[in-house]
């Protein structure tokens, strides 16, 4: 599953890098900067690792908001793009192509872990909370935004720019998914809750907050969750 999953980013990374770009003109990214720097000033320190980043467009945001980054992602074409947007940029983000089940980072290592729209593509999302919480610091904040996609069908009415097949392929993907069945995010709190994390919550208007919509527009909820301190 997880290359099917890495061959299906990989094919959509074209079309994520051109909807990425014609983002930084919109308004939303200076709500998503003014986000992150309010998010700075809640943690500790500075190291943050965005799992899932794509083709970089919040690695670099959060850059720019004054942390200092770490990027991962499944697929090396989306790690290729987002290397190229950055350079472009002039911002040093580091990035890595990685299973976000099998983090390649040493214990205690960030402030902030933050993810969007990932983990509803997670064959295993128990072990990637786990891993969150493994090279999360002490009092570290773990940031994920997400929608409970299970019962969506996926259409090109919202993704016209994808290649050929990846609408049908991407649902069929999502349907073997474990995830897919359960209720979010329910679901998410009970796995944060079995593996400790502490200071769990979840704003289900976050998405929309964040970016001056209404409240009754479609959007993404917003789960932050702690790593408890050693006692």
């Amino acid at each position: 599953m997880i290359q099917r999953i890495t061959a299906y980013w990989d094919g959509r990374s074209t079309s994520w890098r051109k909807e990425r770009d014609e983002a930084w003109s919109r308004p939303e990214t200076e709500h998503w900067f003014d986000f992150f720097e309010s998010i700075r000033n809640q943690v500790a320190g500075k190291r943050v690792l965005e799992v899932g980043t794509a083709t970089g467009y919040f690695a670099n945001i959060m850059t720019l908001a004054g942390f200092e980054v770490t990027a991962v992602d499944l697929s090396p074409q989306m790690v290729e793009y987002a290397k190229i947007v950055s350079e472009e940029l002039h911002l040093s983000v580091d990035y890595h192509v990685m299973d976000a089940q099998a983090l390649e980072f040493e214990d205690n290592t960030f402030d902030l872990v933050f993810t969007r729209l990932m983990t509803w593509t997670i064959p295993d999302l128990e072990k990637c909370y786990q891993e969150m919480k493994r090279v999360l610091k002490p009092g570290g904040k773990l940031i994920n935004m997400d929608a409970d996609f299970g019962k969506t069908v996926f259409s090109t009415d919202r993704h016209d720019e994808c290649p050929s097949g990846a609408i049908e392929e991407v649902n069929a993907i999502k349907s073997a998914l474990a995830i897919s069945q359960h209720t979010r995010p329910a679901k998410d709190l009970e796995i944060l809750h079995e593996i400790d994390f502490g200071s769990i919550r979840v704003d289900m208007d976050a998405q929309n907050r964040i970016l001056g919509l209404p409240l009754n527009t479609e959007g993404l909820f917003m789960l932050e969750a702690s790593k408890k301190q050693l006692t």
